[in-house]
């Protein structure tokens, strides 16, 4: 049985039986750069210009710190909405409805008139669900529509007509909020 010398891969030089390159071939040295690789430095980010001001004795904040912060304040913000939104609706409505009457003239459709009263201690505007049944409490016809401004305490009359309800329906409901 002969043995075959072993060869480096790259440079062809002997090499160890099970080696593939040998010394020299691992331990690559970086090479120069060419003259076609030179590049601009490229400009610095802004999170690199921010940390070169950054005074030399003083620690940095760590993450969690930064995450704590923003947590923070999106805390403080949802509160804030919070507050704003009781502050704004606060002694707005109850809103009651109810429907005077309802009619389908000839060759017309529906024509609903409705009352609905401010149970609130603010001026607000309702909006009202006003739908048809038919006499197996089906909707024939669902519409939603919104009030005038109706001072706190007072009643404002709605007059609605319905186009798609050609047929007197068994009744109308009327639901403000």
């Amino acid at each position: 049985m002969t043995t075959v010398a072993q060869r480096c891969a790259r440079c062809g030089q002997p090499v160890e039986p099970g080696e593939h390159l040998c010394a020299s071939c691992r331990e690559e040295a970086p090479l120069p750069p060419s003259p076609t690789d030179q590049r601009p430095p490229r400009p610095r980010s802004e999170q690199e210009e921010r940390a070169s001001r950054w005074p030399a004795g003083m620690p940095r904040p760590s993450p969690v710190q930064y995450h704590a912060t923003v947590m923070v304040a999106v805390f403080l913000v949802l509160v804030g909405l919070a507050v704003f939104a009781f502050w704004s609706h606060h002694g707005v409505g109850p809103f009651e409805g109810k429907v005077q009457q309802f009619t389908v003239p000839p060759g017309g459709s529906l024509v609903v008139v409705a009352t609905v009263q401010n149970q609130g201690s603010k001026a607000a505007r309702a909006t009202c669900r006003i739908t048809a049944l038919d006499t197996s409490d089906t909707p024939e016809g669902a519409e939603t529509v919104l009030t005038e401004q109706i001072p706190a305490g007072g009643t404002v009359t709605l007059r609605h007509e319905f186009a798609d309800v050609t047929v007197p329906p068994a009744s109308v409901s009327i639901t403000c909020t």
